[in-house]
């Protein structure tokens, strides 16, 4: 049963614990929107004063170490004071109100067991008001405490009813607003941990890359230079979507038209020979897309220029160009052109009669994305690869 069905019927003929109520209902949403721990303890706060009408009011809460009540977020004249201060195991009414998990109220403090003392001699306490925090396993985790009802008013059962509901969506605010905090840590963790995969991959990656790269001035057969050039360039495919990901704080999208270009002039610096220029041109648009399709279309621009660099201009020593255009259709299509002008690819040409690895990882990337792709030959040879995003 909700707090609010708990207290009606034993107000109505209470017209000041009525409006108390009207305040309650008032002020219950603001808590409830609250999402940072802090703003949660300060809007309490504000809704202790406004709905108990009183001089000061503080928010403690429990030291699970050494059941301590601790003043979190204290109001009044002294509460700079107090802030802070740490109340021990049963000292005071919070203290009894920790221990024995109800609520307390006393308008004679002075001649109160309970009471033990104002914390600082610049205030003094005419009456004082106690209820406990419950979490959903009904286990005390904190008090509520108001002090010195305003017009010389005396606290009643009906205020302590009052301020039970209040102390119970105050607990319900912080829980829930806890349960966020911690779900935010783990989750900043995790992608601390996982940034630090993609990092140490990219490194191993880049690693493996440099020791290839090393032996290839010691390698005399041209084919074996070519097949380790081209499993370089591969890698480096992959190396650079972690290196994207690492530097965006690990994002699970990538820009797929950024990594494009940057990847072109890493194959390009592999694969071209000093005495051939081939130039590059790129004109990529800003498309977001998953990691793992960014891979693939990385990949698919590697093989396509490795062809280019291998048969289209192989036997040509006056260089050539290669264009690379990346577009993104209103109709959540991308397409990926890459097309040279050298000597071209025969007109009975298909991706599926070759056998080599080449053309086998093309298939396996198409089928990867669900792409189409379309081959012309004019001047050159030109593949268009079309995916839905």
């Amino acid at each position: 049963m909700s707090p609010e069905n708990q207290l009606s019927g034993r107000w109505l003929d209470d017209e000041s614990t009525g409006d108390a109520l009207q305040l309650l209902l008032k002020n219950i949403s603001s808590l409830d929107k609250a999402l940072e721990l802090g703003a949660v303890l300060q809007e309490s706060l504000e809704v202790i004063e406004q709905v108990m009408n009183v001089e000061a009011s503080s928010l403690m809460l429990r030291d699970e170490s050494t059941d301590e009540l601790i003043i979190s977020l204290p109001t009044g004249p002294v509460r700079k004071k107090i802030k802070g201060k740490r109340l021990g195991q049963g000292m005071g009414v919070g203290g009894w109100v920790l221990e024995n998990g109800k609520s307390y109220f006393t308008n004679d403090p002075s001649n109160d067991k309970h009471f033990a003392g104002d914390l600082t001699d610049e205030f003094t306490t005419r009456n004082i008001i106690c209820v406990p925090m419950k979490d959903n396993r009904g286990k005390v985790f904190g008090v509520l405490q108001a002090i010195n009802r305003e017009g010389d008013r005396n606290f009643s059962e009906q205020d302590e009813i009052v301020f039970e509901a209040l102390a119970d969506h105050v607990a319900i605010a912080i829980e829930r607003t806890r349960e966020l905090e911690e779900m935010r840590k783990e989750l900043k963790n995790k992608e601390m941990l996982l940034t630090e995969v993609h990092h140490r991959l990219k490194n191993n990656l880049s690693t493996i890359t440099a020791l290839i790269e090393m032996e290839l001035s010691d390698i005399e057969d041209n084919k074996a230079t070519q097949l380790l050039q081209k499993t370089c360039t591969r890698i480096d495919s992959m190396t650079e979507v972690h290196n994207l990901l690492y530097n965006s704080g690990f994002n699970n999208e990538v820009d797929l038209g950024h990594y494009l270009e940057r990847l072109a002039g890493k194959i390009s610096d592999m694969l071209a020979k000093p005495s051939q220029k081939i130039d590059i041109e790129i004109r990529a648009e800003s498309v977001q897309i998953d990691t793992e399709r960014a891979m693939s279309c990385g990949l698919l621009l590697n093989e396509l220029m490795v062809n280019c660099y291998k048969h289209a201009f192989e036997n040509r020593s006056e260089g050539g160009r290669i264009r690379i255009k990346l577009t993104y259709s209103d109709n959540h299509y991308v397409t990926l052109t890459v097309s040279d002008n050298g000597i071209g690819i025969a007109d009975n040409f298909k991706l599926e009669d070759t056998d080599s690895v080449g053309g086998w990882l093309v298939n396996v990337l198409l089928r990867r994305l669900e792409a189409a792709i379309d081959i012309t030959h004019n001047n050159g040879t030109t593949f268009i690869i079309r995916f839905k995003k």
